[in-house]
């Protein structure tokens, strides 16, 4: 039976959506955090391509998420038809419309971990090469679908060193990055500096490609309401991430 990087899943398929509308408000605000830490940037982005500098975006966003939290309006998320990206898109441009600079700050406390997201989110922004060819709409959706697939990859990696199959990962990595193709990579070669044979290389890749796949799926799902959205929503992000980047 093929093996999946179990340490890599959450508890539950729904974990994010479910802890963030719970009844626990500290289970809800460190889920938040958690929302806050692995797609701080899209978020960023959007407030940035609004046209706010570093330090307003940054107050911005704080507290909108306090606002999300303290207002609980993550129990609808029925007009974004289940989907948190949707849902996050739509509240962020409310938001950002009735917001003032003399507002009084609502600071979110959030983890190191956080903040050190929030550092990284202003030096990944000044290396955009900035147009003005897309929408901040679009722009956001396509930065959303780039940091799922991120998040994606890097749990992947952490099971595959948890399985001491670090060097595996990185030699078949381009395999996931060009929808499971090796092309204009030399399998042989591949294989003989991992100390495998041909055979063995492909399954190897073809586990590699399954489990990425299913930890997609399990990324995706904590972002939708139900089950029967999971497809549709891996469609959708998939067509996105296609676009120019």
């Amino acid at each position: 039976m093929q093996a999946t990087p179990d340490n890599a899943f959450p508890a539950t398929r729904w974990s994010l959506l479910s802890r963030i509308r719970g009844v626990d408000s500290g289970e809800s605000r460190r889920a938040l955090d958690e929302l806050c830490r692995q797609y701080y940037y899209p978020l960023y982005y959007y407030i940035r391509r609004r046209g706010l500098e570093h330090h307003d975006a940054q107050d911005v966003l704080h507290e909108f998420l306090a606002k999300m939290l303290r207002n609980e309006s993550f129990h609808d998320l029925t007009a974004a038809g289940g989907r948190l990206r949707g849902f996050l898109s739509a509240a962020l441009q409310r938001f950002l419309a009735n917001w003032h600079r003399d507002h009084a700050k609502e600071r979110l406390e959030t983890s190191v971990e956080a903040q050190q997201e929030q550092a990284e989110a202003e030096g990944r922004f000044q290396k955009e090469k900035l147009t003005d060819e897309e929408t901040p709409d679009h722009v956001f959706e396509r930065k959303w679908a780039h940091e799922l697939l991120r998040n994606v990859l890097r749990r992947l990696e952490s099971a595959y060193r948890d399985k001491n199959k670090l060097s595996l990962f990185q030699a078949l990595r381009p395999a996931i990055l060009a929808g499971g193709s090796l092309r204009g990579e030399d399998p042989s070669a591949i294989a003989s500096r991992l100390g495998m044979s041909p055979g063995s290389l492909r399954v190897a890749m073809n586990r590699l490609l399954e489990d990425y796949r299913e930890l997609l799926r399990a990324e995706v799902a904590r972002t939708v309401e139900t089950e029967g959205e999971v497809d549709d929503e891996i469609g959708y992000l998939m067509s996105v991430f296609q676009r120019r980047s």
